[in-house]
């Protein structure tokens, strides 16, 4: 006869004795009245085994119990963080849309009041290593765009137009060092005393008016216009204001740097001028 081994003698023993626990639990309750005294010698012997028995399960059911919290925990956390990023995305679709509202709304003003004959685009790229010199819009000859057209927001000047494609075309801003336009203070407005409007290399973003008379009536804090001169740019558009006054490098002309009033780092939609009146004009 095989004997059995330690473990499977173990687990034996162990259903022995519980299935004798269970009929003696079941016998004693029919015979409550009779069996007394073997009862509560019993369950006196039994009570730590009992106390054993319902600690641990009541333990495994804990640790179950724990278990599907944890993961209701996690499946609720993982439905709040998606909730949360489609109200911050909602609320950055919110900002950008109130944003372009603003834009518009200030765009469509100056078309109102202007007398120019203005074309609507959108910026829609940037030359990273020329960011504040060259800009892409989405509107080309096959829109009547032309070269040399002027490029203005409903804050001031822009550029103008260099480069012209069926769908697009490439406008060069007052701060490429390319540029030059003919300007006059707005206070003074003198005409004999017109400077040159082009970029400042060693401040980016930045504008200079150089050619100035020493007798030319500026200070800071002037608003600069376009002074028409040379048919491109028409009379009277803004240009920035002027930050400080000094010399050129001989000692012998005024220049002023100037703050264009137009961000540049930040445009996103233009206008390109059409027309505008002949009066707006001036050959030099």
């Amino acid at each position: 006869m095989c004997r059995l081994k330690q473990p499977a003698r173990r687990l034996v023993i162990i259903l022995i004795l519980i299935i004798f626990l269970l009929s003696l639990s079941i016998f004693t309750g029919k015979f409550y009245c009779r069996y007394g005294f073997v009862e509560d010698l019993l369950m006196t012997g039994t009570l730590p085994v009992q106390g054993f028995f319902s600690q641990a399960g009541e333990r495994i059911y804990v640790f179950f119990e724990g278990m599907l919290e944890y993961n209701r925990v996690l499946e609720e956390n993982k439905w709040l963080k998606e909730q949360l990023a489609v109200e911050q995305n909602l609320n950055i679709q919110l900002m950008e849309l109130r944003k372009e509202n603003h834009r518009l709304r200030e765009m469509l003003g100056f078309k109102r009041q202007t007398a120019y004959t203005l074309l609507p685009a959108e910026v829609v790229a940037r030359d990273p290593s020329q960011w504040f010199e060259t800009i892409t819009i989405n509107k080309g000859h096959a829109d009547g765009v032309q070269k040399d057209m002027a490029v203005v927001t409903s804050e001031g000047l822009v550029g103008s137009v260099f480069f012209v494609s069926k769908n697009s075309s490439r406008v060069l801003m007052l701060t490429d060092s390319r540029r030059a336009v003919s300007a006059l203070v707005q206070r003074s407005r003198e005409p004999g005393f017109i400077g040159i409007i082009e970029g400042y290399p060693e401040k980016k973003g930045s504008l200079r008016m150089s050619n100035l008379s020493p007798e030319a009536n500026i200070q800071p804090g002037d608003t600069v216009i376009s002074s028409g001169l040379g048919g491109v740019f028409p009379k009277g558009l803004v240009i920035g204001h002027v930050v400080e006054v000094g010399q050129d490098q001989y000692g012998l002309l005024q220049q002023a740097l100037v703050r264009s009033s137009v961000n540049f780092n930040r445009l996103e939609e233009v206008f390109i001028v059409f027309e505008f009146p002949a009066a707006e004009v001036e050959t030099e």
